[in-house]
């Protein structure tokens, strides 16, 4: 009997160069200003253990990086670990899942939406478990992620645009059980390529509850990289939680 091809994750997949091309507009201005929220409110020592999980080229991880702090990054790209290695030789950055986070930590970072990607609320609940085991007694989970309800409201179901390569990009985006969902279409004189992104649309709420089923005490709740209460018509919804032993 013919074995079919088993379908990759949508997240094995889109991590690439095109990746890049696409979010090449990502705003190093919010990335500096949330490492200060997250240094203003934490107060880490400069011998803090900090893991930037998902750390993709390592963008915030630099930024730790250059201001003294003993950071490692940890992303399933290789195409982006790759690359930031390049970019930055003297940047600690590993390939690996955050389902099986190796060593152990003071401090963990989520950081622009590097959070529920699996298709399972036990799967996702299961990465947030992996933090916690990761962590060191009194470590600290910096979760910056989507505010559900301001992406309901907000959301653009089509964009149209060019990237500086002259490529065409097309992008359909839906709200389909629970999940944003972002169709990717990449037009290349007459050559067509695929991607989807689909993260799971977790409230304020439900967050809350899975942080403390894993164990966490939940000091902290931002809307924006300004320190700004949470609420649902912030863009963000940033979740600081505590391993107490």
């Amino acid at each position: 009997m013919l074995k079919l091809k088993e379908e990759k994750p949508w997240f094995m997949e889109w991590f690439d160069e095109n990746y890049r091309m696409l979010y090449r507009h990502r705003n190093s201005d919010d990335a500096k200003e949330q490492v200060g929220l997250i240094i203003n409110t934490l107060k880490p020592h400069k011998n803090t253990t900090i893991l930037d999980l998902g750390c993709g080229e390592g963008r915030y991880t630099a930024i730790f990086k250059k201001k003294g702090y003993r950071v490692f990054g940890l992303d399933l790209s290789e195409t982006l670990v790759k690359i930031g290695k390049k970019k930055e030789p003297y940047l600690d950055l590993m390939v690996g899942d955050m389902r099986a986070i190796p060593g152990s930590f003071d401090l963990i970072l989520s950081l622009f939406t590097s959070f529920g990607y699996f298709d399972t609320d036990a799967e996702n609940e299961a990465a947030l478990s992996s933090v916690y085991q990761s962590l060191n007694p009194g470590g600290y989970y910096w979760l910056d992620f989507l505010n559900a309800r301001y992406v309901k409201k907000n959301l653009v179901p089509e964009t149209h645009s060019r990237l500086p390569s002259g490529i065409e990009v097309m992008e359909k985006r839906k709200i389909v059980k629970g999940r944003v969902v972002k169709d990717i279409h990449f037009k290349d004189n007459g050559v067509d390529k695929y991607y989807q992104e689909s993260v799971r649309l977790f409230s304020l709420e439900c967050l809350e509850q899975m942080f403390h089923r894993v164990g966490f005490r939940i000091v902290w709740c931002f809307g924006d990289y300004r320190g700004s209460s949470c609420s649902s018509d912030m863009e963000r919804a940033i979740i600081v939680g505590r391993k107490e032993s």
